[in-house]
């Protein structure tokens, strides 16, 4: 998600409405159409419209793209399962001694989280301290514990 209060888009039609009120059609370029449905996704949003200069555009289009924040792969997708498992709430619960017991997939991404010292689980397949204490302080326990149980 971007951090983008707002949008650059070029109106493609206008029309008056029968009760005067002009209805504006707005293309957004693809790059920013996330941004601008989780701003504009709801009908009813208030915007506020301003008109910017050709000169303005094109210098906001000559712009360094902001490099893209890698996403998780394999291990991310690992640790979003693992932590949807109630077994796995457990072995969080008893392996990390918590104050509280971990009880949802939440709770558990935020113990993940902070054992594996990251902000996002999408940080495990690119951080690789992050994955090395991933696979020593939580999977590989995790398998111990599960083996120790019976449990497949």
């Amino acid at each position: 998600m971007s951090d983008l209060s707002a949008v650059m888009g070029a109106s493609t039609t206008v029309k008056t409405m029968a009760d005067g009120s002009l209805r504006l059609a707005i293309d957004i370029e693809p790059r920013h159409a996330q941004a601008a449905f989780a701003l504009f996704g709801s009908p009813g949003t208030p915007v506020a419209l301003a008109r910017i200069t050709n000169e303005a555009a094109n210098a906001h289009d000559q712009r360094e793209p902001e490099p893209d924040k890698p996403k998780g792969g394999a291990l991310a997708k690992l640790a979003g399962m693992l932590g949807a498992d109630p077994e796995f709430w457990k072995f969080l619960t008893h392996q990390f001694t918590l104050t509280a017991v971990c009880e949802s997939d939440a709770t558990a991404a935020e113990v993940i989280r902070e054992v594996c010292e990251i902000e996002s689980r999408s940080e495990l397949d690119w951080h690789t301290d992050a994955a090395d204490r991933f696979h020593v302080l939580i999977r590989g326990p995790w398998i111990k514990w599960r083996t120790a149980r019976g449990l497949k």
